[in-house]
């Protein structure tokens, strides 16, 4: 079955997997790894130098890339640890409340910026306010994570997948998604998510701590 491929075919094949151990292992920086597949691609010959770095003046790649960067810099400048602990202050005493409050902010924050780097700026506060209120862990961060996600669903920065979307449309000679046009759809999934922890979801969360983790005192 090998003999079926052609020469590049499998020089391609092994260039993925490669680079997918690479990905895996992290021996190698993420971005180094991207960077060293595209040089490799140039010189075996599958990709010519202008198709192998065409990506660099590609759209989708240029916002993804700024979205880091405005994440990196949220995080190095403190303002991440003064947004987290602001939304910890408003989240108040009960479990409704820090859920109502908790879940729409990272939602928000996620449809600008990365929802990973939004999850773990959240991961202490969540944490601090689970020991302090004397609920499990899982019933607050797991209702983070999901709401991290769900907010990417509110403008099409949130993830790569609209921005790609967003190019193929502009490549067809139609008019490109609007950095809000989906934001109706990502705005209701974010309110019905919250409402389903509110109501249905708290009940089927994981419970470690036993009894008094419900309550709303």
């Amino acid at each position: 079955m090998i003999l079926d491929f052609e020469p590049q075919q499998l020089i391609l094949l092994v260039l993925l997997a490669i680079t997918f151990v690479l990905l895996i292992t992290e021996y190698i920086r993420m971005d180094l790894v991207a960077v060293l597949l595209v040089a490799a691609l140039a010189i075996s010959g599958i990709l010519n130098p202008e198709e192998a770095f065409s990506g660099f003046s590609s759209e989708p790649a240029i916002v993804v890339t700024s979205i880091f960067v405005l994440t990196g810099a949220i995080f190095h400048t403190g303002l991440s640890n003064r947004l987290g602990t602001l939304i910890g202050r408003f989240a108040g005493g009960s479990y409704s409340r820090m859920i109502a409050v908790t879940m729409p902010a990272v939602a928000l924050l996620s449809a600008f910026t990365h929802h990973v780097t939004i999850t773990a700026i959240m991961l202490p506060v969540t944490l601090k306010l689970s020991q302090e209120r004397n609920i499990s862990p899982s019933k607050l961060l797991m209702p983070m994570s999901f709401a991290a996600s769900l907010g990417t669903t509110i403008t099409i920065v949130g993830a790569p997948a609209f921005l790609i979307a967003d190019g193929i449309l502009k490549q067809a000679g139609r008019s490109g998604l609007g950095i809000f046009s989906i934001a109706p759809i990502g705005l209701v999934l974010s309110v019905v998510g919250t409402l389903f922890v509110l109501t249905i979801g708290r009940f089927l969360l994981p419970d470690r701590k036993g009894s008094g983790d419900d309550s709303d005192s």
